[in-house]
């Protein structure tokens, strides 16, 4: 029985939900909807307050984790991003999974990959649909996730960089299958903030671990991920690193921070290496027992560097 209680909070990659409202910024969050494959797929968007009509907005994606969903999204970070959005003018998008899991590329591993779900055109159409809503700076369109919704968002800088300037991938890297087949159609700025100690999605890659159960495909390491996207951007062959002070001794965690110059195209690529961090969301919430899934840094807050990465 209390293996079923588990498997149900933890379901795969899963973010607890709680009450999102007090998370909230004074905009009003929008509940959209589109048709996608015949199916009713839905999303939030965080329009920035006193918007300039004549602008171009940037749009930040941010995708859920395995098992969670678009509102679970938002108080995970405690709303940060529709706080930085509203200050500095861009619209967030939160999507909803299928049967709240991505299809990320890791073949056969779960439910959406198996019946075909087509996640990368569903993505494609919520940017068509804010076109028609919206006046969109189509230079300026970024992803960001966790877990499940971090290797989503691996895939879409992919398969859809020439759509998407730069992604943030969090507690995540991209399955060895889908890496060997990842062609970027242009150079893209890419952030990476993995745990050390993460119980779930290994920093020295192999298999996912899901109570204690390894599942699925193998997946690249951190250091491949980096690797992969060096050669990709044709960035510096070394990085200059910065420890950040450890000013939150309490949290059981270090920051070391590797930063890749010279890039293709004046792209950006860094990786935000968390020592001793878990499968957690930088400055975010402590979703679930540090022996389920390991220390949250309070080093920093990675809404907060996500948006500054990007020059949002």
């Amino acid at each position: 029985m209390k293996s079923k209680i588990i498997i149900t909070v933890i379901s795969f990659f899963i973010f607890i939900s709680w009450n999102t409202s007090e998370y909230h910024s004074s905009n009003k969050i929008l509940e959209e909807q589109i048709v996608w494959q015949g199916i009713k797929r839905t999303f939030l968007v965080h329009v920035p307050k006193n918007t300039n009509s004549n602008a171009s907005l940037p749009i930040l994606f941010n995708l859920h984790g395995g098992g969670g969903n678009a509102r679970q999204a938002i108080s995970a970070t405690f709303g940060r991003f529709n706080r930085l959005a509203d200050d500095n003018g861009f619209i967030v998008v939160y999507p909803n999974a299928i049967n709240k899991n991505w299809n990320d590329g890791r073949l056969a591993s779960s439910k959406p990959g198996q019946e075909d779900i087509d996640d990368v055109g569903f993505i494609d159409e919520i940017i068509k649909h804010l076109s028609h809503s919206y006046k969109i700076d189509h230079n300026r369109i970024y992803t960001s996730g966790i877990s499940n919704g971090g290797f989503m968002s691996s895939r879409l800088l992919c398969d859809r960089a020439h759509v998407f300037s730069g992604g943030a991938i969090l507690a995540a890297t991209l399955s060895n299958d889908y890496l060997s087949r990842c062609n970027p159609l242009e150079s893209t700025s890419v952030l990476i903030m993995n745990g050390t100690h993460d119980k779930i999605v290994p920093y020295e890659g192999g298999q996912v671990v899901v109570l204690n159960k390894p599942r699925g495909k193998e997946i690249a390491s951190t250091k491949d991920l980096i690797e992969f996207w060096k050669s990709s951007n044709n960035c510096s062959s070394t990085a200059e690193v910065l420890k950040l002070p450890n000013r939150k001794k309490f949290d059981g965690t270090t920051v070391r921070i590797e930063e890749y110059s010279r890039c293709d195209n004046d792209v950006s690529l860094a990786l935000f290496k968390i020592v001793g961090g878990g499968h957690t969301w930088p400055g975010g919430r402590q979703y679930l027992p540090r022996k389920m899934v390991g220390n949250t840094t309070r080093e920093i807050n990675a809404c907060d560097e996500i948006v500054k990465f990007f020059q949002l």
